[in-house]
């Protein structure tokens, strides 16, 4: 593990010599601390170049495994665990991060999203942005993706975070990609002062238009339509 947090060409050494056929076995130990630092090891390698971050990912089954650990194991391994997905997303280019995507990475992230660990938050919050904008790019609909695993809720919630950094996160990803509902933002808006008075509803020359035109009692002592006029106070 040590030798792998140094240089590049320290980290290519580790691969050359096969280290990720046995950070399979170790991924699936029965000991909580050696899947940990597995999970340790694997976030240094995927911190590393684009090659490297391939390799992870070439390697069969292991990134998968490490998106299961990230969302169902020990919290303990589950940290480690997500520092692999979010080192991949935020580091690889964007076939490594639709590939990471694939092996399960938005469920791992969206369930660490109602955790009360502001860093880890930052770090997962930080990978799904990454992840939602290489989806814009390739035309992929990763933001169903979020929805489909309560992401979208949690992110809501974490506008109320005590944190501003996760606050700030969560307003930016949700208003970069999944946009604001301006019908809905309409809906909430307050009447406007016409005069004295609040005025609801259609403008009076657009109801009288089509009032002529299309109601057939028009000119035989039918009403015509108004608007509702509330005096103010």
């Amino acid at each position: 593990g040590n030798i792998v947090t140094g240089n590049d060409k320290q980290t290519q050494a580790m691969l050359d010599a096969d280290l990720l056929h046995k950070m399979q076995f170790l991924l699936n130990h029965e000991r909580r601390l050696i899947k940990k630092e597995a999970c340790w090891v694997l976030s240094n390698i995927a911190a590393g170049t684009e090659k490297q971050i391939g390799s992870v990912l070439g390697r069969y089954g292991c990134m998968a495994h490490v998106a299961e650990l990230a969302e169902h194991a020990t919290w303990e391994v589950r940290k480690e665990a997500i520092w692999v997905v979010s080192n991949v997303a935020t580091g690889g280019n964007k076939f490594h991060v639709q590939s990471v995507v694939e092996c399960g990475a938005i469920d791992s992230l969206c369930s660490v999203m109602d955790i009360n660990d502001t860093k880890m938050l930052m770090v997962a919050l930080d990978a799904l942005e990454s992840i939602l904008r290489v989806g814009q790019e390739l035309g992929k609909d990763y933001c169903s993706f979020v929805d489909e695993c309560d992401g979208l809720e949690k992110l809501e919630l974490l506008q109320e975070h005590q944190s501003d950094d996760v606050y700030k996160k969560a307003v930016e990803i949700i208003e970069t990609f999944f946009g604001c509902e301006d019908e809905a933002e309409d809906e909430n808006l307050a009447p406007a002062l016409d005069g004295d008075t609040y005025a609801f509803g259609i403008p009076q020359k657009q109801i009288d238009e089509s009032f002529e035109e299309e109601c057939p009692a028009n000119g035989h002592g039918a009403a015509p339509f108004a608007t509702y006029n509330f005096a103010a106070v």
